[in-house]
């Protein structure tokens, strides 16, 4: 298959057959990229060391099929991180499965940006100091969402740390204090029992500060159990399709390849009825609602779009909190529905990327490793 019949970006509606004849040759010359990239990665940023290859790639692909559709005149996109929150997930997923400092993030975009213009050179595509400028906006751009994002991320959870820290603590104080009075008032026989309690509880407290300056270093993985097994994300688009067919005939359609992959199957289909109960609730009246399944570099991207109005760009960030709500129209909001699909998405491994325009519509895309065995989550 030809890569210029897979256009991988934010943007559902993204048809390759639309490109202009520059931004083509761009995307053929995209896994190339890609594989320059990897390398330059793994030889400059100890970070990336360990990182398995889809976890390395994350969002980037679609961020890069942003890129060339930037640079085709008939889209509706003045850069690569416009109207999409892709480099934000990018972010997000470096803080939570990789042990990535905050400049080493902003040190890939520019092998990245540096391997897309190597590759092209080597293959005489030529761009225009216009080209040049969507180039260098969409990597400024994606850089700054990215950082952002990631150090969000590190900030909040050191936060719960200290949180955790200054609420675990007052146990063995309290004990601590306590035995202390006691001694000032008690027979002989007593003093070494309350020492005892005393050094023992010293000694729990010396533990919990080691074991938080230990997270601070190293942020714990996560332990939530998920049940996993391989199953076909197509297979559960159609199911998922045909439950709100039945309700509305006509709906919901279904596009894309089949994907295998190993997840839990029962999260990620509330996942999807979460974002497709959404995209029918609030997308224009007598549209259908598009689920598509799409695969690259061991990742699977589930997405789903709708036409209509578009997210406010003030609102995307606030989307996916808990109790937010931002209906449009007076309508009620989405409540607790995206902040469930983000938390699923997290717990694999990856991240929900929302791309939202006047032209285009509003596209969510669950973006995820293949393959959650073993892969390490902060939380």
């Amino acid at each position: 298959m030809s890569t210029v019949s897979k256009l991988l970006s934010t943007d559902l509606t993204s048809k390759s057959q639309d490109l202009s004849t520059k931004a083509r040759s761009v995307l053929e010359v995209r896994d190339e990229v890609f594989a320059h990239w990897e390398a330059q990665v793994k030889q400059s940023i100890a970070g990336a060391q360990s990182v398995a290859h889809p976890v390395l790639l994350d969002t980037l692909p679609m961020f890069y099929g942003n890129i060339v559709e930037a640079l085709s005149p008939g889209f509706a996109r003045d850069n690569a991180a416009h109207g999409t929150t892709a480099a934000a997930g990018h972010g997000a997923e470096r803080a939570r499965t990789t042990e990535y400092q905050v400049v080493e993030v902003v040190h890939e975009y520019h092998l990245l940006r540096d391997s897309l213009l190597a590759v092209c050179a080597h293959h005489a595509i030529v761009f225009s100091s216009a080209e040049m400028d969507i180039i260098k906006c969409s990597f400024d751009q994606a850089i700054f969402d990215s950082v952002n994002e990631f150090t969000a991320i590190q900030s909040a959870f050191r936060e719960r740390i200290a949180a955790t820290l200054t609420h675990d603590m007052r146990t063995p104080l309290s004990v601590i204090v306590g035995a202390a009075h006691l001694l000032t008032r008690v027979d002989k026989e007593q003093i070494a029992t309350l020492a005892k309690k005393i050094i023992d509880n010293g000694r729990r407290l010396e533990a919990m500060f080691n074991e938080q300056l230990d997270a601070l270093e190293r942020p714990p993985v996560g332990t939530d159990r998920l049940r996993v097994t391989q199953w076909d994300a197509l297979s559960l688009a159609h199911l998922v399709c045909e439950q709100f067919n039945d309700s509305t005939a006509n709906s919901c359609q279904v596009s894309g390849e089949p994907v295998s992959g190993w997840w839990d199957r029962d999260l990620l289909q509330r996942a999807l009825e979460n974002l497709t109960g959404n995209a029918l609730k609030y997308g224009a009246s007598n549209t259908v609602v598009t689920i598509n399944v799409a695969h690259t570099h061991g990742r699977a991207i589930i997405s789903v779009h709708n036409c209509g109005n578009p997210i406010a760009k003030e609102k995307r960030a606030e989307i996916f909190r808990y109790l937010n709500r931002s209906g449009a129209d007076d309508q009620p909001g989405w409540g607790l529905g995206l902040p469930f699909v983000q938390d699923v998405a997290t717990r694999h491994g990856g991240t929900v990327v929302l791309d939202s325009s006047q032209a285009a519509g509003t596209t969510f895309s669950i973006d995820i490793p293949c393959d959650r065995r073993g892969l390490a989550v902060n939380p």
